[in-house]
């Protein structure tokens, strides 16, 4: 029997440990999967995928933008990036004034979703303007949330890129061009005057005396006015205005994502264990482990003692 003890008790340390340090291991691993939500890095890319950057600013207007998620991300950790686009008053931040809302695209990041395309390309500004590449999924459109209006930006911790810049517009042309009517007078007039004359005498001479006058003074006059024009002919050529330099001074983003939230969703589930279980297996094989590790000091002890 006491052979049978001294045989069977290292069985036992065994199994405790073969049990106990399993479920330690999914322990710990679970408490790290509690904390994996975290915020990460991001890149974007604007040609395409081939070359991919994380600078603050950018130093012309894009319509595509790629963005992606660099380095760990837990599963369940979901990231929101957007892109807008807006019209505004000036090429640069401090003189951008009143911005006026053009277009809005979203997206959502994960682990099995790393990276995605951003596209406002049918709503770039015309003239003056501002990009924006930021965390979250709000749309700062004036109506849902208010427009960005210097000096009050708003995302200030949420930027991830920005643009600042564009041309002025060019005025459009008014007025109608005058066409000039000419204008004539004439006025003739023709006068006829008959002054006959006759006085017989006895020697029968007769004496006629005959005046006719006519007088024609035909006067025409023509004063043509001069031509009035008003306005600038709508066929006038527009000279494009120049472009400003983008602006270097406005806000700086940086390059990392927020996550939605700090717990993701489906822990548990991601680990295939429930927590009271673990629990309950857990002290037992720490149970199983003094058991055996106990039995085999006091078989040690006897077998001295003899």
């Amino acid at each position: 029997m006491h052979q049978l003890l001294r045989r069977s008790l290292p069985v036992l340390a065994a199994l405790g440990i073969a049990v106990s340090a399993p479920l330690l291991t999914a322990g710990t691993a679970q408490a790290r999967a509690e904390h994996g939500c975290g915020t990460v890095d991001v890149q974007f890319s604007v040609d395409g995928g081939k070359s991919w950057i994380s600078d603050g600013r950018m130093s012309q207007p894009h319509g595509v933008i790629q963005v992606r998620l660099v380095g760990d991300v837990a599963d369940g950790c979901d990231y929101r990036v957007s892109l807008a686009s807006y019209d505004t008053e000036g090429p640069t931040w401090a003189t951008s004034g009143k911005q006026t809302f053009l277009g809005w695209a979203t997206t959502t990041l994960r682990s099995g979703n790393r990276q995605a395309t951003l596209d406002v390309s049918a709503h770039l500004p015309k003239c003056y303007g501002q990009i924006d590449l930021y965390n979250g999924d709000k749309k700062f459109d004036g109506v849902a949330n208010p427009a960005p209006r210097y000096p009050d930006g708003v995302f200030p911790d949420n930027l991830i890129s920005a643009w600042n810049g564009g041309k002025a517009c060019v005025p459009t042309p008014t007025g109608t061009p005058t066409v000039p009517v000419p204008t004539s007078s004439a006025s003739p007039t023709a006068t006829a005057t008959p002054h006959p004359t006759g006085t017989p005498t006895a020697t029968t001479t007769p004496s006629a005396t005959a005046t006719a006058t006519a007088t024609a003074s035909p006067s025409t006059t023509a004063k043509p006015s001069a031509p009035a024009t008003t306005g600038t002919p709508s066929t006038a050529p527009a000279v494009p205005a120049p472009s400003a330099p983008a602006d270097t001074t406005g806000p700086v983003g940086k390059p990392t994502a927020n996550p939605v939230s700090t717990t993701p969703a489906s822990t548990l589930a991601s680990t295939g264990g429930n927590s009271s279980q673990m629990i309950v297996y857990g002290a037992g094989g720490a149970a199983l482990l003094a058991v055996g590790g106990g039995a085999l000091v006091i078989a040690r002890r006897r077998g001295a003692r003899r």
